[in-house]
């Protein structure tokens, strides 16, 4: 696991190299009455992903395969995100996804999977076309528009590890080429305004505008306020305009005298820019979330900024703008429900690297979400799981929780794949 603040050791680890492997191990796990769940990257933030049990790492299972008539590519459920978008753009060709390379594709396609090329190409699950999964018998079952097509729907945004271990995913690809990256910098004083004016302008912004702003502190206050993203051209294979970029942002840009700066890349390189040096080292974090259904109020702002300037620790408060091809597929069309009106996606995100400032660094998360609670309506994204929600499966997946559950019922019927925060069946059994 990423995360050292939720490692778990597995009783036994199976490296399963093919769906077989997976099927057998699932079959085991029954017959010995082992707990069992399946693990892709790692990244799961509340570490979902083990268990003391059986672990079945698909890891090895990491082909490629690309179509390029089709505009389609088949992943093995072990792939990382980086490793696909490189072999990807060999082609010309990417598929929307998070920033962060060393992340696998199960998780983030299954929970819903946002960066800064969603708004233009929809959420990472958006892109799913078909599915290979063993189920809770440990048969193998395809996915799809046309096949079991309840739970192909239910795989669409309802979290990974519900349903069975996926070993394999088809998903439409884009043709990309040059973007241009962004970054803009404020001095802490101007973090209300800045605030303000970017979640005014970017949710409503061009579907071709990815951004995300940032407020960084810690306790000396307000260290940082950034805005950073990327501009694609609005049809492939042209070449995305500066001046265009600079007049979408000009309302942030005429904030106070900010450093601004572009470059023009690939979208390779964009790629690589806003992965930077990866999460090669196992760390401490603790995340939280909300969804934004409107702009945050003055008094809303002011509250934030406050809890962030007496915040006993590092923390950030990362803004993911949501909009675009996201927000124009109906919140009952996937499992994934934060469409419509959702503006952005806020992320309470602190990290560290020694245990004994667990304690200090959670409990300071903790305080900064408690403060926001009058201001959000208290939805979260799934791929930011937080053990601490109270009622975890109403925030995740709003409207779509009992269809989620009746899932769940027909695929899982004994709740074989459950952890803290699986979707819970509409008629639990009890759990010798």
């Amino acid at each position: 696991m990423f995360n050292l603040r939720v490692a778990v050791i597995p009783r036994v680890l199976v490296q399963a190299k093919t769906p077989q492997a997976v099927r057998e191990s699932i079959a085991w796990a029954k017959r010995h009455a082992v707990p069992l769940c399946g693990h892709s990257g790692g990244h799961s933030y509340e570490g979902f992903s083990s268990v003391a049990g059986l672990v079945i790492d698909v890891g090895d299972m990491n082909g490629i395969s690309v179509d390029t008539t089709k505009q389609t590519v088949t992943l093995g459920a072990g792939c990382r995100l980086g490793n696909v978008a490189e072999r990807l753009f060999r082609d010309g060709l990417a598929l929307p996804a998070g920033t962060c390379a060393p992340v696998g594709i199960a998780g983030l396609a299954l929970g819903g999977g946002h960066g800064v090329s969603s708004r233009k190409f929809g959420l990472t699950t958006d892109n799913l076309l078909s599915v290979r999964l063993v189920d809770a018998s440990a048969a193998e079952l395809r996915a799809n528009s046309t096949e079991n097509t309840d739970l192909f729907w239910a795989l669409q945004g309802g979290g990974g590890g519900n349903f069975g271990v996926a070993t394999e995913f088809v998903f439409r690809i884009h043709p990309v080429g040059r973007v241009i990256v962004f970054r803009i910098r404020w001095p802490a004083a101007k973090a209300a305004v800045a605030l303000a004016k970017w979640q005014n302008l970017v949710p409503a912004a061009a579907d071709e505008l990815g951004c995300i702003f940032a407020i960084e502190a810690g306790p000396n206050g307000i260290a940082g306020v950034r805005c950073g993203g990327q501009f694609l051209p609005k049809n492939a294979g042209e070449i995305p305009e500066e001046a265009q970029l600079l007049n979408l942002l000009r309302p942030l840009t005429s904030i106070g005298a900010p450093t601004v700066t572009t470059k023009s890349l690939s979208f390779i390189e964009a790629v690589r820019y806003f992965a930077g040096d990866g999460d090669k080292t196992r760390v401490y974090f603790k995340a939280k979330s909300d969804y934004a259904v409107e702009p945050l109020t003055g008094q809303g702002i002011a509250a934030l900024l406050a809890a962030l300037n007496r915040s006993a620790a590092p923390v950030t408060a990362i803004f993911e703008a949501y909009g675009g091809a996201i927000n124009r597929i109906p919140a009952s069309a996937t499992s994934f429900p934060h469409r419509g009106t959702t503006q952005y996606c806020l992320q309470y995100f602190a990290q560290w690297t020694s245990n004994a400032r667990s304690a200090l660094t959670v409990k300071a998360i903790r305080e900064l979400y408690a403060s926001m609670r009058p201001y959000f309506p208290g939805f979260s994204y799934v791929n930011y799981t937080d053990l601490d929600l109270p009622n975890w499966a109403e925030a995740y997946y709003k409207e779509n929780l009992a269809q989620l559950s009746r899932v769940k019922e027909k695929y899982d019927p004994e709740n074989i794949f459950r952890f803290a925060q699986s979707i819970p069946p509409p008629n639990p059994r009890p759990q010798g």
